[in-house]
């Protein structure tokens, strides 16, 4: 063989070599570049997820675990110990260290790939600036003035910003846009001399998943779709297609048995409607409704029909992605509910009171993978619980593998002012202490302080809040999107009982989740639990009458 053409031979290896190179190369770079949108986690990603009806049901792939970082007081180390419950929650942060020359509290510091999912700022920190540092840089990435997380230098559509009531004194917000990061993300605050309530959910993924860290300037270019999520979770689409109904007169006792068709659908909405009753006892009907769902031969959801809305006690009004009713008797749930072979629901009439009622499910073909899991949801109650005696309220244990996905909790506040100082705490797996540490009821229920009015967002609100002073009877949901909770063996959910004059309460939680048939509430009321007979509505301003 010739020099010639040896040395050509040579050369076609080599470049050969060389495309292959750069092509191994473009694909691990992908990410960075925003190419790939399967096997990235990425902002754009991110923002499809939220609304996306196929994420919600499957156990997510790739996995990842959660963390909800605060400012609760960090002399709460050991349960069942007298400083379990310290309520100094505007106190807690990670170190104060040395930045460019400034002195700066570490608020939050975790190692990626992960996003943070929400973030609650407040307090009225004028003067103060709050930092987001990416990936390890000397610098931060995003600089917000005033402590206020509204003032994010993006133009932040309405839905995934949510500025609280008490706003205007206290820049309380909380903030959904997802902000992704590949090996780091730490947020600070410039001014050291006071304390701040803080709050950022976070997922961590494992070690080899691709994220491709927030920037402004990809951020600015999504502005379009970022919208068009918001507009969704603003104003959801109540799925209408497929419809199978049933409707009957019910005396008390009765109940109506519902089948709906056989293999691979998905309930896709679920209409309530009742009529034909005598309104005083209206708030009896929609609590004595239980609701009865079976998916492939086993009950996964057993609730109240008031509770199964989101509305509680006295089922009032509810408007939110996920839960909707006027208050009237009509509801609507808008969570999917996949089965593989058959699907049944069932209510039961236990509430002593005739009612018509009418029963809806809207359905399309589905498609079921290996991680898809089934909608649950149950619930319980327990009255006369004293307050700041250290005990904490148990919303709900569940058991198994599933996705946590949001959760109610009715009550009537027997104290005379505000119940809900306790901080939540969630056990997941094999925690030695809570993933989940918070500042409070408000703030997990996306309030500052007290809430004086009704509130929706799109991921819950205040359905009932009788009395500005927090006397009688108040409901918040919170439902969840990018902020779900995965879990494989065990979730536990908790509140302190901490009031501002001690008392009683009498708390109602329902969780809903998806899980394999398998999982399930640990520790459900049975069903004449909602027959407990409440006391009477307490009104001391005509605005809530």
């Amino acid at each position: 063989m010739s020099i010639v053409v040896i040395r050509n031979l040579y050369v076609k290896v080599l470049c050969f070599l060389w495309i292959t190179l750069c092509s191994c190369l473009m694909a691990l770079s992908s990410c960075s570049s925003g190419n790939d949108k399967t096997n990235c986690i990425a902002l754009e990603n991110l923002l499809d997820e939220m609304v996306s009806v196929e994420a919600d049901v499957a156990f997510p792939e790739p996995a990842f675990t959660t963390k909800h970082v605060s400012s609760y007081d960090r002399r709460s180390v050991l349960p069942g110990t007298s400083s379990w419950h310290a309520n100094r929650d505007n106190t807690g942060f990670v170190r104060y260290e040395s930045n460019n020359g400034r002195v700066e509290k570490v608020l939050f510091d975790e190692e990626g790939p992960g996003v943070i999912t929400r973030m609650i700022t407040t307090g009225g920190a004028n003067g103060a600036n709050l930092r987001i540092y990416l990936d390890g840089a000397e610098e931060a990435a995003i600089l917000i003035p005033a402590y206020d997380i509204a003032k994010f230098p993006l133009a932040i559509p309405e839905g995934l910003l949510y500025r609280h009531e008490h706003y205007d004194t206290t820049q309380g917000s909380s903030f959904y846009y997802p902000l992704p990061y590949a090996k780091s993300c730490k947020i600070t605050v410039d001014n050291v001399d006071r304390d701040y309530f803080f709050h950022a959910s976070c997922r961590t993924y494992p070690k080899n998943t691709e994220v491709r860290t927030f920037t402004l300037e990809e951020a600015n270019e999504l502005q379009a779709r970022a919208q068009q999520v918001s507009n969704q979770l603003m104003h959801p689409r109540t799925y209408g297609d497929n419809p199978v109904s049933r409707k009957e007169s019910m005396a008390a006792g009765a109940s109506i048995f519902m089948e709906l068709p056989k293999g691979g659908k998905a309930i896709r909405s679920l209409l309530f409607q009742i009529s034909e009753f005598d309104s005083i006892h209206y708030a009896s009907l929609m609590r004595g409704l239980i609701v009865n769902i079976s998916f492939d031969g086993k009950r996964t959801v057993r609730v109240p029909l008031s509770d199964l809305i989101g509305a509680g006690m006295g089922a009032p009004a509810v408007d939110s992605y996920y839960l909707e009713a006027d208050g009237k008797g009509k509801a609507f749930l808008r969570f999917a509910m996949p089965y593989q072979e058959q699907a049944e629901i069932e209510i039961n009439n236990i509430s002593g009171y005739p009612v018509t009622l009418e029963v809806k499910a809207c359905l399309s073909d589905w498609k079921w993978e290996n991680n898809t899991l089934y909608f649950h949801a149950d619930w319980r109650q327990e009255n006369g619980l004293p307050t700041n005696c250290g005990i904490d309220y148990n919303m709900g244990t569940l058991k198994g593998k599933g996705v946590f996905k949001g959760d109610m909790l009715s009550l009537y506040n027997h104290s005379p002012r505000w119940y809900g100082e306790g901080d939540e705490h969630i056990w997941i797996d094999n925690d030695t202490f809570p993933s989940h540490f918070g500042c409070g009821t408000e703030d997990y229920y996306n309030t500052t302080f007290a809430p004086i009015h009704v509130y929706f967002n799109p991921f819950g609100g205040a359905p009932r809040e009788d009395d500005e002073a927090s006397r009688g009877y108040n409901t918040f949901v919170r439902t969840r999107n990018l902020d779900n909770v995965p879990f494989n063996e065990h979730l536990k959910f908790e509140f302190e009982l901490i009031s501002w004059d001690g008392g009683k309460v009498d708390y109602a939680s329902t969780l809903f989740w998806y899980g394999d048939l398998d999982t399930h509430m640990t520790n459900p009321s049975d069903d004449q639990a909602a027959l407990y007979d409440f006391p009477p509505a307490i009104f001391t301003d005509t605005e809530h009458k």
